[in-house]
């Protein structure tokens, strides 16, 4: 695949990335573009609480980040579709992230703040506090959505459940399926970012939809999305989120698209076109369980972006990106970034 610039693009956007050890920036096709957040990371040192650190490390983070980073190690040429306010942490984390091999030419600066989560893991369980500006950053996003996407895959994550920003994303969905792109979409529902699962309807068309009047339109919007979706990944905290089962979630999709539903270091399961199948991990001492499900992602789509798009529903192929999403996961929860 080569690059080739879209009518009236701005040449200075094209994919470019720069070498880790030559600090040279050069073109290179992006074969994965992640669309979603893009924010810093603030690790308390491990087993310290947020409350007693004294010192944080600033690590790039966000779901778009993650998975973009973790395919680029993979050897995936991947890309960054984000927004991030036009000040020094903006600016910092763009350039750190091309550094690290990631395309950022679909990197928008803007008027939003660029975001900001503490961390803290304590015992293996993460506990996060962000300074963020959901409404913000999500109509930031819609507005840089590229109008031609030039990559095999595109993948969403991290998406906040607002009012037009969601339809803005589905239609760019579907524009990604127009162009011959394979989509995929991680739910990463955040309980404080999204309705809660309480006021869902849980029966008919509707199932899995807020009630009238408590963000409705949003979470309609990121169904849209995940109806051009070839690939859904969700964790069962997704879905308690959502107030739907696996099942009503797989209704809902594409008649050959898969859903892949994790739950921590427990089996995943793979409800495609050809029934469910189970996936289990193997067992892990996890160090630095935040972007577990980043990883995960990465790796699946490192084995299913040289596959065509039409091939994305054989179940076979599905259960070893699956395997070698269970792998990559377990490397990255393996490695301290605190």
């Amino acid at each position: 695949m080569r690059w080739r610039s879209a009518p009236g693009q701005d040449p200075s956007r094209e994919p470019h990335i720069v070498d880790h050890k030559t600090r040279q920036t050069r073109s290179a096709p992006t074969e994965v573009v992640c669309v979603g957040e893009a924010l810093w990371d603030l690790h308390a040192p491990a087993g310290i609480p947020l409350e007693r650190a004294k010192l944080l490390r600033r690590v790039p983070g966000g779901g778009a980040v993650n998975t973009a980073t973790a395919l680029a190690r993979l050897g995936v040429p991947s890309g960054l579709c984000a927004a991030l306010g036009d000040d020094a942490l903006g600016r910092g984390l763009r350039d750190e992230l091309a550094a690290a091999g990631v395309d950022v030419g679909r990197l928008a600066l803007g008027a939003a703040r660029t975001g900001l989560v503490l961390v803290a893991v304590e015992r293996g369980e993460a506990r996060f506090v962000g300074y963020r500006q959901g409404e913000l950053e999500a109509r930031a996003l819609a507005a840089a959505l590229p109008e031609r996407w030039q990559a095999r895959v595109v993948h969403f994550t991290g998406i906040a459940p607002v009012r037009g920003a969601t339809f803005a994303l589905a239609r760019a969905a579907a524009r990604a399926r127009r162009e011959g792109c394979a989509v995929s979409v991680d739910v990463n529902a955040r309980p404080r970012m999204w309705p809660r699962a309480g006021n869902t309807r849980p029966t008919g068309r509707a199932r899995g939809l807020p009630a009238a009047g408590d963000g409705g339109a949003g979470v309609r919007g990121c169904f849209r999305l995940l109806e051009q979706a070839d690939l859904v990944k969700c964790s069962a905290g997704d879905l308690a989120v959502l107030g739907t089962t696996a099942r009503a979630l797989r209704e809902r999709l594409r008649a050959g698209a898969t859903l892949v539903v994790t739950d921590g270091a427990r089996d995943a399961l793979v409800l495609g076109p050809d029934g469910e199948r189970a996936v289990a991990p193997r067992p892990v001492r996890a160090l630095a369980p935040t972007g577990a499900g980043d990883a995960f992602c990465a790796g699946m789509l490192a084995a299913l972006v040289w596959q065509g798009r039409e091939r994305w529903g054989d179940a076979a192929l599905m259960l070893r990106a699956v395997a070698r999403g269970h792998d990559v996961a377990r490397a990255w929860v393996r490695k301290k970034r605190g």
